[in-house]
Formats: C-alpha cells, sequence, structure tokens
C-alpha cells in the first residue's frame, strides 16, 4: 500500500469510528474494521487517548471506541425518551446472564423482574401498550447497535414486533455477547457513579501535565462531537489554552479527519458534509421550517450582535404564525401533525438548537453566533416576517 493509500485508509476508520463508535467483524464496517485490526490500532488508540482521552479497544470480532462527551447539556435529539434508555439498560443486563438466543417474552418477563427490584425504577409491565413500544424501540436500538441479531429478515423481524405490541407475535434474536459487554462506556461504573454525571467523572493529576490534559480533552470533544465549539461557553482558563494551542489542536484534526476548520471570534467548527449525524439544510419539511425561520431570525433587529440578542417570547408568536402560512404552501402536517403556528415553530427549533444555532431561555430566543451562516444575502421579504419596531414589538 502506498503512502497516500494508508493515510486515506487512516483517515477513513477515524472518521468511521466518530460516526460509529462501534464497529463489528460481522456489520457493514467490516472493512474498516479489518484495516483497524491490520493497520492502524498503534496510530488511532494513540490519537484518540492523547487528544480526546477516549480508549479505543479493538477486539478480535468488536471495535469499540469508548466516547465521553465534553459535559455539556444533553439535547433532546441527542437520545431516545429516558424510558426507552432504562429499558435499554435492563435489556443489557437481562441478556448478561443468558444464553445466545432469547424472545422478546423472555426478555420483558427479565426486565419486569430486574426493574421490580430498584425502588427508583418503574416497574416495567408488559400488559401496557405504551410499555411494550418503548421496549421495541429498546430492542430495535439494540439491533442498531449490533448486540441483537434477528434470526430472520430485518423485516420480517419488526413485522414480530409489531404483532408483539398487538399481544400476539414473539420475535426471536441471537445475542452477541461480546458486543454486549463493550456498548456501555463509561470511565465510572453505573453501580459506582451515584448521578448521570458521576459516570463521566475524570480525575486528573493535579500538576500542569494534567490540567493541560483535561483542558486539551474537554475542548477537543467539543470540537469534533458537537456543532460548534463556542469561546464563551469555556472558563477563561481553557479559552487561554485554546488560543495558545490552537494551531496544534486543529492541525491535529485537520491531519487525521481531513475536514476543514472554520475558525471565527467567536469559537470554531469543523465543516464537513459527511462527518455528521445531522444534515441541515435537507429536503423534508422540518429542516425546510427551519431554513426559513433561520433567516427570519437573521433579520430580526440587532441579529449582527450574536450571542447578545434575544428574540422574545411574543415576537417569537408572530414568526410563527408567519412560518406555519410559508410550511403550509407546501405541506398540511409536520412531523406527523398538522401545520400550525405552534408545531411549526417547534419543528424549526429543534433543529436549530440541535445545530447550536439558537438555545431557548425562559423568556423568549437567544441567537448564536453561527446562526450568521444562514443569513440571506439580500435578506429578502420572504424572511423577514412581520414588521417590528426597534423593540421587538409590532411597529
Amino acid at each position: 500500500m502506498t503512502k497516500d493509500a494508508d493515510i486515506e485508509s487512516l483517515r477513513l476508520a477515524a472518521r468511521a469510528l466518530l460516526a460509529r463508535p462501534l464497529l463489528s467483524s460481522g456489520g457493514p464496517d467490516a472493512a474498516i474494521a479489518a484495516a483497524v485490526r491490520r493497520q492502524h490500532r498503534d496510530r488511532l488508540q494513540q490519537w484518540f487517548e492523547h487528544n480526546l482521552g477516549w480508549k479505543l479497544v479493538v477486539d478480535r470480532d468488536v471495535i469499540r471506541l469508548n466516547k465521553v462527551p465534553a459535559g455539556t447539556p444533553c439535547l433532546p435529539h441527542d437520545a431516545p425518551e429516558q424510558r426507552v434508555c432504562v429499558l435499554y439498560c435492563l435489556v443489557l443486563a437481562a441478556l448478561e446472564d443468558g444464553g445466545d438466543q432469547v424472545v422478546i417474552t423472555e426478555i420483558a418477563d427479565a426486565v419486569t423482574a430486574l426493574s421490580g427490584v430498584r425502588a427508583e425504577i418503574a416497574t416495567f409491565d408488559p400488559a401496557d401498550f405504551a410499555e411494550r413500544r418503548r421496549l421495541v424501540q429498546a430492542l430495535r436500538l439494540l439491533v442498531d447497535h449490533g448486540v441483537l441479531l434477528p434470526t430472520r429478515d430485518r423485516a420480517s423481524t419488526e413485522q414480530d414486533e409489531a404483532e408483539y405490541l398487538s399481544g400476539a407475535g414473539n420475535a426471536i434474536y441471537d445475542v452477541d455477547h461480546r458486543v454486549a459487554a463493550l456498548v456501555l462506556a463509561c470511565p465510572v461504573a453505573p453501580t459506582r457513579a451515584g448521578t448521570p454525571t458521576g459516570l463521566i467523572a475524570e480525575p486528573h493529576p493535579d500538576t500542569p501535565v494534567g490540567h493541560n490534559r483535561r483542558r486539551r480533552h474537554l475542548i477537543m470533544r467539543r470540537l469534533v462531537d458537537e456543532p460548534v465549539l463556542y469561546l464563551d461557553e469555556l472558563t477563561e482558563d481553557e479559552r487561554d489554552y485554546f488560543r495558545s494551542q490552537r494551531h496544534a489542536l486543529l492541525h491535529e484534526v485537520k491531519e487525521l479527519l481531513g475536514v476543514q476548520v472554520e475558525v471565527r471570534e467567536e469559537g470554531a467548527a469543523i465543516v464537513d458534509d459527511e462527518l455528521t449525524d445531522l444534515r441541515f439544510p435537507a429536503e423534508t419539511t422540518r429542516p425546510y421550517a427551519a431554513l426559513l425561520l433561520a433567516g427570519a431570525l437573521t433579520a430580526e433587529p440587532g441579529a449582527r450582535l450574536g450571542s447578545s440578542v434575544v428574540v422574545p417570547e411574543i415576537r417569537m408568536r408572530e414568526l410563527a404564525v408567519w412560518l406555519a402560512e410559508r410550511v403550509g404552501e407546501r405541506v398540511t402536517t409536520i412531523e406527523k401533525k398538522p401545520v400550525t403556528p405552534s408545531t411549526a415553530l417547534d419543528a424549526a427549533l429543534v433543529v436549530l438548537t440541535a445545530f447550536r444555532l439558537v438555545e431557548r431561555t425562559t423568556d423568549g430566543v437567544r441567537l448564536l453566533p453561527a446562526l450568521g451562516r444562514f443569513r440571506p444575502p439580500a435578506e429578502p421579504p420572504e424572511f423577514a416576517g412581520p414588521a417590528t419596531s426597534r423593540n421587538g414589538t409590532p411597529a
């Protein structure tokens, strides 16, 4: 293999692990997993550990990058609802002492028993439709993650799961115990963590080396794992480190991942069309609504001042009416609900919040600096919404 081909193979493996931190030899990324084992294990282990503090486990059949978040608040798009996550973990616990095959009803019985012995966990009720639906959601996640393998084709298994919801079906799965053992990745074992925050507690030595390591890991995690790294969300000490080490940090990211990094006064962001789990703009209704709202918000008085501007709630309600009219010209439903000012605004804000373009506050919506990327060149009237005075009230 030539040097260029080796670098491209390494880059492809690193990008794959960031997007899909668990690769199996029998999955769609089998070729990448093989390349990691054969060529890139040491280099990737060193890079992830040094720059991000993430351990890369390379097993014969499974490769697991133990990603730990930077500690920023979880957004609604980041995970399923809480109950689904609880059931996901209970299923993993139930599978630990089980055999190589299992059916849904066996899983449901085991989850019922496990949930019943912890006072802080609501006991699973297999007779409740909503509970069965959430269990199926958890099972489908486990199938996506390679823990459960349908013994039939995926469509047939999903049909069995649908029948289980109605009280009749009983899908059967093979269990990959090695993948199951590597799914949960946290520095502190759940039995010792005490709280969700405790799961990601990472002590660093109280030395200059330890302080630098902590700052580098936090900054690099935000850079590679979040839409935008905003400097005003860092401590003064962390900002100083970023400014002094910026060129070295960005060089590491650009060299290994083959991405462009846009740096502005307010912060930095990786710009890449493929290294993302969220796409915006996109040709679906919710991103379309978000793009309309983004343009309208950039036309608000003071919007060019960036994160110092909060669009008040009364103004957001006015924009919601305008947004619903615009979206309603193309579709009648959004997220399976009729297009109304409320549903259109909520759908758009989910996208804009996920991309760290805005954030909700108690009295409105705060505009974040990256929103400026979506300012229409001439700010045409279609983005302006209803006319306002300088204080945000109707003119």
